[in-house]
Order: structure tokens, then C-alpha cells, then sequence
């Protein structure tokens, strides 16, 4: 399993749109094939900057909801929302302390 975290600075005067657009694509994302759970959050603090976890089965799934049609619209949609590049890092958890 692979867990992706992705950060997202949005500019606050955009943040009810990229919500809009993150429910929409969490809506399609939870269909596909591998994908084990996608959630989107907020700061407390600063509801304009967003964290998606997403869990996978495997890369070709992540490569596959990559390429997804719903995919490519949300990041050219929200590009402009964005203060600044999304940070995204990949996990994997470790078999001998997960329990």
C-alpha cells in the first residue's frame, strides 16, 4: 500500500471554489480501481491550505488515477487557485512496526 500526502496553498479568496473542486474529484476518485481510501482536509487555523491523504493499492493505480480524465481537470482547474506548487510526498508503510 502506498499513502500519498499532498499539500495545497490555496489563496483564501479561492478557497470555496477549490473546495467545490476537491468534492468533485473525491466524488470520482473513490470509484477507482485501487484506491483504498482519498480523504481532503483543512487547517484549523487556516482553512485555505488543504491536505489530501490518499492510500493506494499500487502504482499502477496512482498511475492510472494520474492520468484519470477527472484528475487532469482538477489540477488545470485549481492550478490557478494555487499560491504557490503542491508539495506531494509518497509512503510506504513499514511491515514491522504497523500493526
Amino acid at each position: 500500500m502506498i499513502t500519498i500526502i499532498a499539500n495545497f496553498d490555496v489563496k483564501p479568496s479561492m478557497a470555496e471554489d477549490f473546495i467545490k473542486c476537491a468534492t468533485d474529484l473525491t466524488r470520482e476518485t473513490r470509484k477507482e480501481r485501487g484506491c483504498l481510501s482519498y480523504k481532503v482536509m483543512h487547517e484549523r487555523k487556516n482553512t485555505a491550505k488543504f491536505t489530501f491523504i490518499e492510500e493506494w493499492l499500487n502504482d499502477v493505480a496512482i498511475e492510472a488515477h494520474n492520468n484519470s480524465k477527472h484528475f487532469m481537470c482538477f489540477a488545470d482547474t485549481v492550478k490557478p487557485m494555487l499560491n504557490k506548487d503542491i508539495e506531494i510526498t509518497q509512503y510506504e508503510k513499514i511491515p514491522s512496526v504497523f500493526f
